[in-house]
């Protein structure tokens, strides 16, 4: 394990499907049965601190890891800009030098376990199973997908003019994942810092302060003692003015937002 946190046992074995059984949406319950007895992961169980994915060559984890319970945070900085994403139960980590490409543009990332997090990484034993089970494959892109969407979203959220707007909308976006529903509110039971929120929402920490406090005093959220949040109302309507319906097309003329050129100069 290169985790930077307390040293990490990774010899056990799990079963996937006990743990999620989910991921085996696709199959029936016979074959479901079967693949839960022959789908095995390596456990990892990280406590919470800084964090590190493990490498290729340190554990052969060629389907990356699977969180199964937990959260984490991974952070994005580039120049003095800074993005954070949360993982939970379900996303997929892939391992640190997975892709081997050289980007123009490299950012320093950080990873910070936030509630004892268990990771199930997948390797040889998983891509048997893969061959007779292609539908647990067609699984995890799906579950791939789901996190493209989310951070979409979360980017479209950062370009709201009010920051009031941003940090609501994130909660309620979080609220869908791990929320509950009591009779005051929408309890979202995750601990965020003023910083992390800011990181989700593209906005600096007295920014957030700010806005916070603004949507307390409106009614609209209630911080509780122990680190969550109560959502009250409904979800807010800006939520339909996130996405706009031409990302690609310039609104009045039409001209393409976005295309290929062919590169070669003028000037020879």
């Amino acid at each position: 394990m290169c985790g930077v946190n307390e040293p990490v046992q990774r010899a056990r074995l799990v079963r996937i499907l006990h743990e999620d059984p989910d991921l085996a949406h696709r199959l029936d319950q016979r074959e479901a049965e079967i693949a839960a007895r022959q789908t095995v992961g390596t456990l990892e169980e990280a406590a919470p601190g800084p964090w590190a994915p493990v490498s290729l060559a340190e554990g052969k984890s060629l389907y990356g890891g699977l969180v199964l319970a937990g959260l984490l945070v991974r952070e994005l900085s580039v120049g003095g800009g800074t993005s954070a994403e949360l993982l939970g139960a379900g996303d997929l980590v892939l391992p640190l030098d997975a892709d081997g490409t050289v980007p123009f543009v490299a950012p320093e990332t950080e990873w910070s376990v936030l509630e004892r997090t268990r990771i199930a990484w997948l390797d040889a034993p998983f891509g048997v199973a893969l061959r007779r089970w292609p539908e647990l494959g067609a699984a995890l892109l799906e579950r791939s997908q789901r996190r493209f969407t989310r951070l979409a979203l979360s980017q479209a959220v950062s370009q709201l003019t009010r920051v009031d707007e941003r940090v609501l909308i994130e909660l309620w976006h979080l609220s869908e994942r791990w929320g509950r529903v009591r009779p005051d509110g929408v309890l979202l039971p995750v601990r965020l810092t003023h910083r992390v929120l800011g990181r989700l929402v593209g906005a600096r920490r007295p920014s957030v302060t700010t806005a916070v406090g603004s949507l307390e005093r409106r009614g609209m959220l209630t911080r509780l003692p122990e680190g969550g949040w109560v959502l009250h109302g409904t979800p807010p309507d800006v939520l339909s003015r996130v996405a706009p319906s031409q990302p690609w097309r310039h609104r009045r003329t039409g001209a393409p937002g976005l295309e290929r050129v062919d590169g070669k100069s003028t000037n020879a």
